[in-house]
């Protein structure tokens, strides 16, 4: 069974950078051993006022947000950066009427170009979210083996890592996968025929997805795998690889390219959720997912071989 895209929310998405941050603070906490009521008593508030920010529950202000990442050791730079691209406390998304063709309100829509903490927290929000539906031209992460996985995150191919890698912020090594998190997964019917000259690599890959698919639980389970066929294009396809995510409750369409993108509560995330939704309806069954996963990797096996 697949973890469908549920339709958007009628409640008033809260911004992106409020629910990324809030995450941030989070994870920065438990990698610091940071007792909650040690950060309540810096920032002179209440803990479970602290615990409503890290789950973007309610605006966290921008003097107890500058207050919460120097004790943190948040580089300066990188503080001011947040601290810039947090809406007012006082602001709200109803209070401004959606502009542009994209119909989005202003912190609909956030780029994250802080470099590698922006590349961690992306890596945090694909980890801890607690549902995860994607569309996939690679195997993402947490699906790979060694091999497969050098190859996606070779620096010479690889702009953002969405795996921390040496070099990384080291609080994202600490950051561990949600518990019970449900994840689809869609792979783009051409991973089944991409290999070039590393077709013995992507053999063995396209076996342990294979693997995935067959210890499934066909009555619903955490993990799903999923070929998305290209016999009739799809709004995914032209958009390439996006995922939307569901982090304390709120949802989120998310990508990457030269760095990492948030969308909530625009037309834009709405369109995308629909893409999603049906490119979860189009996808081929397990059946046909694990039969085709085993035919190219047999074909990939034959071309490595020759």
């Amino acid at each position: 069974m697949l973890h469908a895209v549920p339709s958007p929310p009628l409640e008033v998405p809260q911004a992106p950078a409020r629910i990324v941050t809030g995450l941030y603070l989070r994870c920065l906490r438990e990698a610091n051993g940071v007792l909650l009521k040690e950060v309540a008593a810096a920032a002179r508030v209440s803990t479970s006022a602290v615990s409503r920010w890290e789950r973007a529950e309610s605006p966290i202000p921008r003097d107890a947000l500058r207050t919460l990442l120097q004790r943190y050791g948040v580089a300066r730079k990188q503080t001011e950066f947040l601290v810039r691209h947090m809406p007012l406390q006082s602001y709200g998304r109803g209070q401004c009427a959606p502009q542009g063709l994209a119909s989005r309100a202003p912190h609909d829509h956030w780029a994250d170009v802080a470099d590698d903490e922006a590349a961690a927290r992306y890596i945090a929000v694909m980890r801890q979210a607690s549902k995860v539906v994607q569309f996939c031209e690679g195997v993402p992460a947490g699906l790979r083996t060694p091999a497969y996985q050098n190859l996606m995150l070779n620096p010479d191919v690889c702009v953002v890592p969405d795996e921390p890698v040496l070099g990384m912020p080291s609080w994202v090594h600490q950051v561990p996968w949600a518990a019970k998190q449900q994840r689809t997964v869609l792979l783009d019917e051409r991973l089944l025929t991409n290999g070039g000259s590393q077709a013995a690599a992507v053999a063995a890959q396209l076996r342990h997805l294979a693997s995935l698919v067959s210890a499934e639980d066909p009555r619903g389970g955490d993990l799903v795998v999923r070929i998305l066929p290209l016999s009739r294009l799809l709004f995914v396809h032209t958009v390439g690889s996006v995922t939307e995510v569901t982090l304390h409750g709120h949802r989120m369409v998310v990508s990457i390219g030269l760095f990492p993108t948030y969308e909530t509560g625009s037309r834009v995330a709405q369109v995308v959720s629909a893409g999603l939704r049906e490119a979860v309806e189009a996808a081929w069954s397990r059946e046909e997912t694990y039969e085709g996963l085993v035919r190219a990797a047999e074909a990939m096996e034959r071309r490595a071989a020759s």
